[in-house]
């Protein structure tokens, strides 16, 4: 009988909670949750990140590490790992990881909110028991995606002295800190220094600038508007001038027409140096402009750049500091506003003049289910994401018989340049192309079709943003070729057509870098980075995406804190996802630092193009290998080096582009291929084996345990 009452008692108990349940579900004011959410979500936050430094600071603080095995083990931290703690977990912080390590998260949101002036709230929050109504807060925040939005906000508050300083107040490891006590302190004066020395108004990081009065004339435009055009019919007439481009070979198409039309130019890249003889012009990518420099007018293209996360430091530099009487600036309509801010900050004038595209671009309903190959028209041009698309997508066509140019990233810009004009010309039917094709290329597009919606930007795979789609689909349409631009999809037919016409949002921030005289602190210069990193920025700007800097600094660091020659490195493009140039690039930082002879002629024997047999299958993608390390030795030797050795290098480039021309020529790129049995397989199959190796594999192995 005891035992049957024990099971009433916990039947009846579970069924309460249940009815608990479900009234706390059906009670939940999500109307009055989003209203109060919209204007005091940095108080929830806030709240939270508050409970987090607590944790910090009073409790065992538990991480999970990989164990020797192969497995995930939560550990308490202790002195051996006290210190990638404090490096790591502000870099690393998830929404998993902040729920592991803070499990009260849900008590602390119910007691903002039971405190809170929103009444319905407060009354559901007196509803029932705080472990039913917070579970289903919490569910809520879930699943309208806030729970990354609060992990965010704790992540972007965090550093390594604020985690820091919470532990060392931990008595629990009060010990284990000492040993990073003169290291954390040396930081903190860093970063009162820099704070001190970092002005509220950021024009004021730009004194030669300001003693100028310069005119801006502000281009705002969709694709295919004229904008540049406009502006670079100015610059001819100027007695001096300079064009500042978002990449290497837009610096290059200018630099081309410009002494093509009477008008002598010289070119200066990262990569390359090009200086014409009697030329009171330059055409430069503008990571390159000289702040010094005093110009009659410049021109600064795809000024939207100024809200990329990892380069829109340098258009804001361009902004703000450029010296120039005139600026003529060319961006798309999102980026009006910043760019007015911008300028009025500066106390200069302004004026806008506003272009409308000159064909229409309009969805193709006649492909609304488009198929790939038989679809495909001369005249289009083809957009994937990677280098292997685009040569799967190029191999098939080919087999069709349409002649296809190539343009992607890592090809050299001069071989981009030259496939582009093979298509312009009409020796090439359509261009297979990723997004570099979107940043200002213009080519006789008659109709651009999307592949692929999605991209890996590094990080993970993402759907196109809207500024994206309408960058590359703007391609469409040249005019005076064209009387409309057409647009097609492989995939999301519907979602291109919405978002080809959406409005694009407003840009609200611009980015800010570090300045350079920030760098000649007496501080290894991972430390200014990752300082300057952590100070809050003023108004409508924000920090630029520094990581891969201060991951090079480390990496030079390890090797010897020879801070003058770590701030010339990196300057110099470290290409840090390819391991073999990375390695040579901390190879020549070593041999540098250490007074050993540089071995520049020994590195040009071993990637010799001439040792490259083009009838070989990887011919292409080893001379692509081979352009970046001649891209890096051009860049360290005229910094670092001999600049009697930039013409043999310069050689060597010219020597790796007629090559990849030759097999380009050719039209016979390889399709992707199936790794076990070497048949064809089509560009959009995702495997590296196919269908019938994939089955013959599983056979065998089912087989094998019978």
């Amino acid at each position: 009988m005891k035992k049957k009452g024990h099971a009433n008692y916990y039947k009846s108990k579970r069924a309460r909670e249940k009815s608990l349940r479900i009234k706390a579900d059906k009670s939940f004011p999500k109307a009055e949750f989003e209203e109060y959410w919209k204007k005091h979500s940095d108080e929830l936050c806030g709240a939270v990140y508050e409970g987090f430094l607590d944790m910090l600071a009073n409790e065992k603080v538990f991480m999970n590490v990989h164990t020797g095995f192969g497995r995930n083990q939560k550990m308490e931290i202790g002195k051996g790992s006290i210190r990638r703690v404090c490096e790591t977990l502000p870099n690393k912080l998830n929404v998993d990881m902040l729920r592991e390590m803070l499990p009260g998260i849900p008590h602390i949101i119910y007691g903002v909110l039971l405190e809170c002036d929103n009444i319905p709230l407060v009354e559901y929050c007196m509803s029932g028991p705080e472990k039913i109504l917070s579970k289903k807060i919490m569910a809520y925040i879930r699943a309208t995606k806030r729970s990354k939005h609060i992990a965010d906000y704790v992540k972007e508050n965090l550093n390594e002295i604020v985690i820091y300083d919470q532990l060392r107040a931990n008595k629990r490891y009060t010990k284990a800190t000492d040993s990073l006590k003169r290291t954390m302190e040396s930081k903190k004066y860093l970063l009162r220094v820099l704070k001190s020395e970092t002005p509220e108004d950021y024009t004021d990081l730009f004194p030669l600038a300001r003693q100028m009065k310069r005119h801006f004339i502000l281009h705002i435009g969709p694709t295919n508007s004229g904008k540049t055009y406009e502006a670079m019919e100015d610059l001819k007439k100027a007695a001096n001038g300079i064009y500042l481009a978002p990449l290497r070979l837009l610096a290059y198409e200018q630099y081309d027409k410009l002494n093509r039309d009477g008008c002598p130019c010289s070119m200066i890249t990262g990569e390359e140096r090009i200086l014409m003889p009697g030329s009171f012009h330059q055409s430069s990518t503008i990571e390159m402009m000289n702040l010094h420099e005093e110009w009659d007018m410049a021109v600064i293209d795809e000024a939207q750049m100024v809200a990329d996360s990892q380069r829109g430091g340098s258009w804001t530099a361009a902004i703000l500091g450029l010296r120039a009487k005139t600026i003529h600036v060319c961006a798309s309509p999102d980026a009006e506003r910043i760019l007015g801010r911008m300028i009025a900050s500066c106390g200069d004038s302004m004026e806008t003049v506003y272009h409308k595209r000159k064909t229409p671009l309009v969805m193709d309903e006649d492909a609304a289910d488009f198929r790939f190959p038989e679809d495909v028209k001369r005249g289009d041009a083809l957009i994937v994401f990677s280098r292997k698309d685009v040569h799967s997508v190029a191999a098939e066509l080919q087999e069709t018989g349409l002649k296809c140019s190539i343009v992607y990233g890592s090809l050299p810009y001069d071989v981009r340049h030259r496939e582009a004009e093979q298509f312009a010309s009409g020796a090439t039917d359509v261009v297979v192309a990723t997004d570099a094709i979107g940043m200002g290329m213009n080519l006789p597009i008659r109709r651009v079709v999307f592949l692929e919606t999605t991209k890996f930007d590094g990080v993970q795979e993402r759907p196109l943003t809207i500024s994206e789609i309408q960058q590359i689909a703007g391609r469409a349409g040249r005019f005076g070729i064209y009387d409309t631009g057409y647009v097609a999809s492989y995939y999301d037919y519907e979602l291109i057509s919405e978002r080809i016409t959406y409005k694009l949002p407003i840009l609200k921030k611009a980015m800010i870098g570090i300045p350079e005289e920030f760098l000649e602190k007496d501080q290894k210069v991972s430390y200014i980075l990752e300082m300057w990193n952590q100070l809050p920025a003023e108004e409508y700007y924000d920090k630029g995406d520094i990581e891969e800097k201060i991951r090079v600094a480390k990496a030079l660091e390890e090797i010897r804190d020879d801070r003058e020659i770590i701030r010339a490195f990196i300057r110099i493009p470290a290409k840090v996802e390819n391991n073999e140039i990375f390695d040579l690039f901390r190879r020549y930082y070593k041999a540098h630092v250490q007074g050993n002879p540089i071995r520049l002629h020994e590195t040009m024997e071993r990637y010799n193009p001439e040792f490259v047999n083009p009838e070989e299958g990887n011919a292409l993608q080893l001379l692509e290998l081979y352009s970046g390390v001649y891209d890096f030795l051009y860049s360290y030797t005229r910094m670092l080096g001999d600049e009697d050795d930039l013409g043999e290098i310069l050689a060597m480039k010219r020597k790796i582009s007629e090559l990849i021309f030759e097999i380009l020529d050719k039209q016979n790129l390889s399709m992707k291929t199936c790794l076990m049995c070497g048949k064809k397989l089509k560009w959009s199959y995702r495997y590296t084996v196919c269908q019938e190796c994939h089955r013959k594999k599983r056979m065998q192995a089912s087989s094998h345990w019978k």
